[in-house]
């Protein structure tokens, strides 16, 4: 049940209000740390990049140094653990250098090599053994959101998620929440013969390609209301008809003007296992 102990008394009121005048036709959603606590994307990352991702024939198109390409190349095949802390590594001084916008571009490699279906059987075992691990980093549903998003669609709100993460990922789990896999919206990559290459198709679904996204899938009716927790959701959260919330991880990040604020540091998750 739609619990006003775990809202801010302004935003409970405020969903209350759009919730029983029918007023909020369609809701967007984030994913990673907004309908769920953690990264699953990030921890499909960790998994693959554990593997070693034997399947990507060379690392060289993503790490152009010379050097540095053949300390990654004997990493992944002598120390799978240090290979993937250097990639993070990598990965968070492109941030630093470049902004989150590159970095997002630039690791979606680690996901490519393989099949749709190969992408989908490791991101089920990474999600089926998060549903069972109790420790405070397993990668689960928030309690409250699973909730509102049931009473939004008891109110006839058609609900979407946007996220930054693979497409097929998050369509593997998205009926748990009632959310149809056609509407989610998330990074996809250019197939070749049955294998997905690391090209992006766009718009990337960061920033305003999510926004961007969203009017090419709904013929441009736009959106009433956004949930998400990151910089990259801001465009989201600031372009629908009503204020946009913020669930705020206490990272000191700070949205757009206008948006209402939301602490999760307190939230309770609940398993959502697929079998």
């Amino acid at each position: 049940m739609f619990s006003n102990s775990d809202w801010s008394s302004e935003i409970f009121s405020y969903l209350e209000k759009n919730l029983t005048g029918r007023k909020l036709q369609t809701a967007l959603f984030d994913f990673d740390n907004t309908l769920v606590r953690g990264d699953f994307g990030e921890e499909v990352m960790c998994e693959l990049l554990q593997a070693g991702v034997p399947w990507i024939e060379s690392l060289s198109p993503f790490f152009p140094e010379p050097s540095l390409s053949e300390k990654m190349e004997t990493l992944r095949k002598t120390d799978t653990k240090s290979f993937m802390d250097e990639v993070w590594k990598y990965y968070e001084s492109k941030i630093e250098k470049e902004g989150l916008g590159v970095a997002y571009r630039w690791s979606t490699w680690i996901f490519s090599g393989r099949s749709t279906k190969d992408l989908q059987d490791t991101a089920r075992l990474v999600w089926e053994n998060h549903q069972k691990d109790m420790s405070s980093k397993a990668v689960q549903a928030f309690a409250p959101m699973s909730e509102l998003v049931k009473e939004l669609e008891n109110a006839g709100t058609k609900i979407w998620i946007v996220t930054a993460s693979p497409e097929p990922v998050i369509q593997l789990v998205s009926e748990k929440w009632g959310i149809p896999k056609e509407n989610v919206l998330g990074m996809r990559l250019v197939e070749k013969n049955g294998i997905l290459s690391h090209e992006l198709i766009e718009p990337f679904t960061y920033g305003i390609g999510k926004v961007e996204f969203l009017n090419l899938a709904n013929g441009n009716r736009g959106y009433d209301i956004a949930f998400g927790d990151s910089e990259n959701d801001f465009p989201m959260l600031s372009h629908g008809r009503s204020n946009g919330i913020f669930l705020d991880r206490g990272k000191k990040k700070v949205p757009p003007t206008g948006t209402f604020i939301q602490s999760v540091v307190d939230w309770k998750t609940i398993p959502k296992p697929l079998i």
